[in-house]
């Protein structure tokens, strides 16, 4: 497969794309400029960034240290493992305790970056909607010890390899699926994204499907890509994404052959790792973050970024044919 073509922009052309892009949010969230000025992050030691002293004046941004091409030769890499696993499970993680994707130190400069954003003040309480299946009727709640933002061109220079890894990702990834044997006409014509930390102290996210509403709520989003930014987590640190699916479909811990014994699969949110799975038919929860530990440890802050993919194809999105259209109904 001649994945990466003659696909490899320029870092400039990148970030000029993303800046550019049509940021198509959901009815929950307003639409976001693109284009705002920010300050400039400065690193300060492993795993700390501070602003710099101008009072976010400098007119000298940080340049992002990702390494674009790798990236997306890593991408490339596992393009028909995760196309396969979309197609038979409904999700796919890169392997346990490995950096496949992005090297320890970009998970650790990109958590860094987060860091810096919430003590920007750029985290919100976390929210969430329940849908009463009988009649419709949409109520918020606030998801407790969880709280976001939506980064975006704004955060470019206090974020600039959490907004390039985005760029990469949305101008790559759909690309080298939709090259596959399965044609999944996902877009880059827009993104939904979200930046988000969950306390420890046993936050949870509750169980809910990304896109319950799909066209009837103009909802487009069809993948959901999340990277974990936990370099230093541990076992016992909990906070596991658990994704439901088919019986047949779970992998047993010490193989790669499908057990029928449960109908969830768990994944540890250790640094690097990426999940992907069906935004309109997939169930997930995030289990208990760090039930033993103080609320106020930050060592123990559970960081996911999040980006939502869409399709061109719309016939996709609650296809009754997908052999998971059911899914939400088994589990729920």
């Amino acid at each position: 497969m001649n994945a990466l073509k003659s696909y490899l922009p320029r870092r400039s052309n990148i970030v000029s794309s993303f800046m550019r892009c049509t940021n198509q949010w959901t009815s929950s969230s307003p639409r976001r400029d693109l284009n705002k000025s920010l300050r400039v992050c400065i690193p300060l030691g492993s795993m700390r960034c501070h602003f710099s002293s101008g009072g976010g004046n400098s007119s000298e941004p940080i340049d992002p240290i990702i390494d674009v091409a790798s990236f997306q030769n890593s991408l490339s890499k596992y393009a028909d493992e995760i196309s396969s696993s979309l197609t038979l499970k409904g999700f796919y993680s890169t392997p346990d305790d490995t950096y496949s994707i992005l090297p320890k130190h970009i998970i650790e400069t990109m958590r860094c970056q987060s860091i810096n954003l919430r003590d920007n003040s750029r985290f919100e309480q976390s929210w969430s909607e329940r849908i009463d299946a009988a009649t419709g009727t949409v109520t918020r709640f606030d998801k407790e010890g969880v709280f976001a933002c939506e980064p975006d061109g704004r955060d470019y220079h206090s974020a600039p390899d959490l907004i390039m890894y985005m760029s990469v990702l949305l101008q790559t990834l759909p690309e080298l699926l939709n090259g596959t044997e399965e044609n999944y006409g996902l877009s880059v014509s827009s993104f939904n994204a979200k930046l988000a930390v969950t306390s420890p102290g046993g936050s949870v996210y509750p169980i809910h499907i990304d896109n319950p509403q799909g066209i009837a709520a103009n909802d487009t989003r069809k993948l959901t890509c999340i990277i974990y930014l936990n370099p230093d987590y541990c076992d016992g640190d909990g906070g596991e994404l658990r994704i439901y699916h088919k019986s047949n479909t779970s992998m047993n811990k010490d193989s790669e052959e499908p057990s029928s014994d449960k109908k969830y699969t768990d994944f540890k949110p250790d640094g690097g790792r990426m999940v992907l799975f069906w935004s309109d038919v997939i169930p997930h929860e995030v289990l208990a973050t760090s039930p033993n530990s103080s609320i106020n440890d930050a060592s123990k802050d559970r960081y996911a970024l999040t980006l939502w993919i869409p399709t061109a194809n719309i016939e996709t999105i609650h296809d009754p044919r997908s052999k998971f259209a059911t899914l939400g109904n088994e589990v729920f």
